[in-house]
């Protein structure tokens, strides 16, 4: 009767752990935390005695992880008599074990793909990328993240992904496939709004200073040329630089707005070179994508070795494809974006030492912890 109580515990125990697992990995895909360890008390119970209580607390109530938002707690408690030991005790013993799990940090990442379905993260063509950071794509497809070819080199700690990624990829030494997915970590904080402005075309007088530099407002359009500090909200209008265009400026944020939100499209040798704010309503924030933009769009961001983002680049509905020859084309960046891809001979080298506008996220997983 012992081993058969001792068997029973070690039973009772895994399906707790198990069902605490399950409620905290519904609770990270938005699903509800309670139905989660009822499915899996359903499918993965191999006690064979009904349950004599059922507690599952999205908090737990009690113990050190109590209040916990991000934690589900599964106490569980069985009774059956057993042939012999029945002969000397009036009730059986109640056996009870209880599990609680909890989102864990792990990995800083600095490049997040939004996109749920599909492929989302693309490594491709002879790039020679270093993030400097970790990166993880959202989307649950077995091809989350994809590589074109066998010519890149990708150096970013760790790789991770809500579904699949390849076996390996050239520079990554720390892959994690299925991971739990990373929430927006901009959603709904930064408004984009221009109702009330008055938007002016880029060269209106008006919002030129008397050194040539632009005054922040709000534009139609846009061209290169030097940004005073403050926030720019484009209009409907692209970022469309070529040539030996340069935008250069500090403090700054830009704004895609607008019913049809403009995006970026840099050719030839043109440049950004842009630092974000530390204080103020967009702190850390370089360029904003309105979420309204069309989930088709396509920004494209090449440079020189003059180019810099120190700052957080968040297009939630937007596919940014870095591009280019031999471009140094970022440093001290924060990539938040519906897709990402690279491809060509983009040589990014995402120094993260010195940064201004420095922002990463930390990534969780699924842990017991109790």
């Amino acid at each position: 009767d012992t081993i058969q109580w001792a068997t029973w515990t070690r039973q009772l125990q895994r399906t707790a752990d198990s069902a605490a697992l399950a409620g905290v990995h519904a609770l990270s895909h938005g699903d509800d935390a309670t139905a989660g360890p009822d499915r899996d008390l359903l499918i993965n119970s191999h006690v064979g005695i009904a349950f004599l209580s059922k507690v599952i607390e999205p908090p737990p109530t009690s113990g050190p992880y109590a209040g916990d938002t991000n934690a589900v707690r599964v106490i569980l408690k069985i009774q059956k008599r057993l042939g012999f030991s029945s002969l000397f005790m009036a009730n059986a013993p109640v056996i009870t074990t209880s599990a609680t799990a909890t989102l864990v940090d792990t990995g800083e990442y600095c490049l997040v793909t939004l996109k749920k379905t599909g492929t989302a993260l693309t490594i491709g063509g002879s790039s020679n990328v270093h993030m400097g950071c970790g990166a993880i794509s959202n989307s649950t497809d077995e091809e989350s993240v994809d590589t074109l070819g066998n010519a890149h080199n990708f150096v970013a700690d760790p790789v991770a992904a809500a579904g699949g990624t390849p076996d390996s990829i050239n520079g990554v030494t720390d892959l994690q496939p299925h991971h739990t997915p990373l929430p927006d970590p901009y959603a709904g904080k930064y408004s984009t709004d221009i109702d009330g402005m008055t938007c002016r075309n880029f060269n209106h007088n008006s919002m030129t200073n008397a050194d040539g530099s632009k005054k922040p407002g709000c534009y139609n359009s846009f061209g290169g040329g030097v940004l005073s500090p403050g926030t720019y909200y484009l209009n409907g209008a692209d970022i469309k630089l070529s040539g030996q265009e340069r935008i250069e400026g500090t403090g700054v944020t830009i704004i895609l707005t607008g019913d049809d939100p403009g995006t970026i499209d840099m050719t030839g040798n043109s440049s950004m070179n842009i630092t974000a704010p530390t204080t103020g309503d967009y702190a850390n924030m370089l360029i904003i994508q309105a979420a309204n933009a069309d989930p088709d769009n396509l920004s494209k961001i090449n440079g020189d070795n003059a180019s810099g983002y120190d700052g957080a680049i968040y297009f939630p509905k937007g596919n940014i494809e870095f591009t280019g020859s031999s471009a140094s084309a970022t440093k001290c960046a924060m990539v938040v974006s519906y897709t990402v891809k690279f491809s060509g001979n983009t040589n990014l080298q995402n120094d993260t030492v010195g940064c201004t506008a420095d922002t990463t996220v930390m990534g969780q997983v699924v842990r017991l912890v109790g």
